[in-house]
């Protein structure tokens, strides 16, 4: 396996997509910006809305994520997920992506809640 740290560059504070399954078997992707590498392992996703993503994890916590550089160059992450709606991943997402005020897109001053990211295996895209 592939450590994350090396995709570090990409991946934090960046547009990612994240894959989920419905519990009826349906697909949905999601697009995340408030992400974080946590080691080589974890990632944190800041949830700002993602509300299919968020049901979806807590029957199904497998998930695929995709991100990329400007040359298109990146990778695809297959995990397993966990939604925090306190605790100290949630307040890493507070601390870091609202700590100095900001407002997302759709109005949130604080997350509604985190995804850690355990990852089983990475594959690049070249």
């Amino acid at each position: 396996m592939t450590t994350l740290e090396k995709y570090k560059a990409i991946i934090d504070g960046k547009p990612v997509h994240i894959a989920t399954v419905t519990a009826e078997g349906n697909p949905n992707l999601a697009v995340a910006s408030d992400v974080k590498v946590m080691d080589g392992k974890n990632l944190v996703i800041s949830v700002n809305e993602m509300v299919r993503t968020q049901e979806n994890i807590q029957h199904n916590p497998k998930v695929v994520i995709t991100a990329f550089d400007e040359d298109w160059k990146g990778v695809r992450i297959f995990g397993e997920a966990k939604f925090y709606e306190t605790g100290k991943y949630y307040d890493l997402c507070r601390e870091t992506f609202f700590g100095n005020g900001e407002v997302s897109p759709f109005g949130a001053t604080k997350p509604k809640g985190a995804i850690l990211v355990t990852v089983n295996d990475v594959m690049e895209y070249v």
